[in-house]
């Protein structure tokens, strides 16, 4: 088992109650963030993905490089996951 944790800001924190959550996964994005969605709440399965693909309106880091520039969904042990909603304001 591989353990990730979760980094919530802004809005998603307020939203959920937590700073941060760690979890135990089979080692891949996908089920982190189910395993996540475990403590807090089915709804957090959809702050990362829309329709079976990663959002592309949030911004969601693996160890600090964008979800979108990685080559697999696969994480290491130990690997932060930062979750920031989308941004609004003018």
């Amino acid at each position: 088992m591989v353990r990730v944790k979760f980094m919530l800001f802004a809005t998603l924190r307020e939203k959920y109650g937590h700073k941060e959550v760690t979890v135990e996964c089979d080692g891949t994005l996908r089920d982190a963030v189910l395993r996540a969605a475990e403590l807090l709440g089915p709804e957090f399965v959809s702050e990362v993905y829309e329709n079976g693909e990663v959002r592309r309106d949030r911004i969601i880091l693996v160890n600090g490089r964008h979800v979108q520039f990685l080559s697999s969904d696969r994480l290491e042990d130990g690997a932060v996951v930062s979750i920031f909603p989308p941004i609004a304001g003018g």
